[in-house]
């Protein structure tokens, strides 16, 4: 189902000199505009929709290259006889080791608005909080909705006037968080499709309870002063800031034409949570080469929202075959005062590209993907793995592009104008298409599963849930989702919610309808496993939404296969040894090069915990059960090296077993 490429340090290189520029206006203060109850509001259970509540194209839909794109798949399809079966898994299958289990779903009624914005939050309390265009909904644990109402419900209160918030008809782009430390949440919306009317609404909601009042905080539309509007935020998190992207957009023009730049906003989120002033910083002028880097998605903090940085990505969404990548930092907190901004330009060893639309039963309607711009990512220790809709070259389906990034350490260079330059020379990219032969796939949303380490000797366990929505010529648009465990292997797509129609709206063109912006995904945190999504499916020719709660099933991960395995190979910034013994045991270890030299390597032990003068060798002592260590392999040459393992159980030292494993450093 995958094929992975990869990308070294010595092509990141030929991408320099990297010219960019930032501009940052720092500790902007908006005082809280009021404070919101929902119990003032009325339940609003769906929202009709009408001709005129499209929502705002997400994302300068190239119309000729988009046409050129679906003519020559559909020239394709009749030619050469491509198939597309009925029931997508006839073909053998691996054992069934790594599976996303659904274990309940709730339908949602549709909302005002074409189409689905759909994202999720779920407390630790089990509250889950959806959000679907014009509409948010607060459920209990069992999904069951207790209480409902339209965005424009958090419109100012008349008796305040700190900053007043004009009543609102043009709601769109929800965006919804958990914050896990303090136990609260957060939403984020659009109003406006004009520099008359645009400005961002904030929520922090007063208590762990999101049917309780909330801080409502507005956030200019148009930063920059000029005729242009904020359009299709980003959201993401640290322990002590949110982050969100926008688009500025000029009124009335095309996406092509009307794009101006793609901006981050900063927020502390104990202001918000408190309902003091709101503190803010403002990242803008975001260029490369003199030009505006289209739409930065920002990236989630895994399996925790800690730290204090945070990292965007961006790639240019609307070229028909490409390889940049452009990845952003905020480097610090917002009450550091040393939050700055810093840009690298990478290579994809895997091309991406403009997405064709996706097929449908009836192949008079198609579904549009929109653009290949990245649309959700999360950061594991020092990786970064992105997911955006993407050509599959080969076969002209709408797929999913994984990208990863590894060994992200930062430049050591100078800065200038506070902002630093840099060029990733260690970094590693690969890249892989999740693909289905039967299948159009859109609209990804990701959330790290995997564990935290346990130790500084523990390596960071990458392992990732991915929801999509997926349609096909045979299967009707619905929702499914994938998992990714830390070996990087995929499972098999699991269908959560199968379509019952085509998506066919009437006052949308058959061959440019619909079927999503974004969908949302999200651990629930303090429940190992367990990750509650929201996704898009068809019924009565509309689009509605559909909440799962599903756990995943990881028998490697649970019971590995094997007393000792390393993993990956080729590896990128270290080599994972994973061990599992029944009882007390010893492992030495020691690296050699083909010839038989020994190789110094670094182990991140020190001496009390193993490491020997000899840097090639080390002793690790460990308990009954799994383990998992990283040996640093940065300072070896690019080559093919060996890795000898003897495990001595027991404190009798007499039953060793030793294995030996080849493995590869680029």
């Amino acid at each position: 189902m995958s094929a992975w490429a990869q990308q070294g340090n010595s092509d990141a290189k030929k991408m320099s000199p990297i010219e960019g520029t930032c501009d940052v206006i720092r500790d902007i203060k908006t005082p809280l505009s009021h404070v919101f109850d929902p119990s003032t509001s009325p339940n609003i259970w769906m929202m009709p929709t009408d001709e005129e509540a499209e929502m705002p194209l997400p994302g300068g839909i190239n119309e000729q290259l988009r046409r050129e794109i679906d003519a020559a798949r559909s020239a394709r399809r009749h030619t050469n006889n491509i198939q597309n079966r009925g029931i997508i898994h006839d073909l053998p299958t691996p054992p069934n080791s790594i599976i996303t289990q659904p274990q309940r779903g709730t339908e949602v009624p549709p909302g005002g608005g074409t189409p689905n914005d759909n994202h999720i939050a779920v407390g630790n309390d089990g509250k889950i909080v959806s959000v679907m265009n014009t509409v948010i909904r607060v459920h209990n644990d069992t999904g069951k909705i207790i209480k409902a109402f339209t965005l424009d419900y958090f419109a100012n209160n008349p008796n305040i006037k700190k900053d007043p918030i004009p009543t609102m008809n043009r709601t769109y782009d929800p965006r919804v968080m958990y914050d896990p430390f303090k136990d609260r949440y957060i939403v984020v919306f659009m109003h406006g499709t004009t520099d008359k009317n645009s400005f961002i609404i904030v929520g922090f909601s007063t208590t762990n309870d999101p049917a309780k009042p909330w801080n409502v905080y507005k956030i200019p539309g148009t930063p920059i002063q000029d005729s242009v509007w904020s359009d299709y935020p980003i959201v993401s998190q640290t322990k002590e800031d949110m982050f969100f992207t926008v688009n500025l957009l000029h009124n009335g023009s095309s996406w092509e034409e009307g794009f101006v730049e793609a901006v981050i906003w900063q927020l502390n989120k104990e202001d918000g949570f408190n309902g003091d002033t709101m503190h803010k910083n403002f990242f803008h002028n975001i260029k490369y080469n003199g030009v505006s880097i289209w739409s930065i998605c920002a990236i989630q903090n895994g399996p925790m929202p800690e730290g204090v940085d945070n990292y965007f990505m961006s790639v240019r969404p609307y070229a028909k075959e490409n390889d940049t990548l452009f990845v952003h930092r905020i480097t610090n907190t917002l009450r550091s005062g040393q939050a700055n901004y810093e840009l690298g330009v990478l290579k994809s060893p895997l091309k991406y590209g403009f997405p064709s639309s996706a097929l449908q039963p009836d192949t008079n309607f198609l579904l549009r993907t929109n653009d290949a711009r990245i649309l959700s990512g999360v950061r594991i220790g020092t990786q970064l793995h992105y997911f955006q809709n993407c050509m599959n070259f080969k076969t002209m389906q709408a797929h999913i592009m994984h990208g990863s990034i590894y060994n992200l350490t930062l430049p050591s260079g100078g800065t200038r104008m506070g902002i630093a330059f840099w060029n990733q020379g260690g970094a590693v990219t690969k890249a892989q298409l999740f693909t289905n032969d039967s299948l159009d796939f859109g609209y990804p949303a990701v959330a790290a599963a995997g564990e935290a380490p346990s130790s500084e000797l523990s390596s960071q366990d990458p392992s990732m849930i991915v929801t999509t929505v997926y349609s096909g010529a045979k299967h009707f648009p619905g929702t499914g989702t994938f998992y990714i465990n830390r070996y990087g292997e995929f499972s098999d797509y699991q269908i959560l919610k199968k379509g019952q129609s085509i998506i066919n709206y009437t006052y949308i063109k058959p061959k440019e309808q619909r079927w999503g912006d974004y969908e949302g995904i999200q651990a629930k945190f303090n429940e190992k496993g367990i990750f509650y999504l929201v996704g898009s499916w068809g019924k009565g020719n509309n689009m509605n939404a559909y909440i799962a709660r599903v756990k995943i099933k990881d028998t490697v991960a649970q019971n590995p296969i094997s007393t000792i395995r390393v993993f990956p190979v080729p590896t990128t910034e270290n080599l994972n040894v994973e061990i599992q013994v029944n009882s007390e045991s010893t492992i030495n270890g020691q690296v050699f090069n083909l010839n038989g030299q020994s190789v110094g390597i670094e182990s991140g032990l020190n001496a009390d915990q193993g490491a020997t003068e000899d840097r090639s060798r080390f002793t690790i002592h460990v308990e009954p059960g799994t383990h998992r260590y990283a040996l640093h392999t940065h300072g070896l040459a690019k080559g093919v090296y060996i890795v000898t393992l003897q495990l001595t159980e027991g404190n009798w030292n007499f039953n060793s077993d030793t294995q030996s494993f080849k493995f590869i450093v680029q």
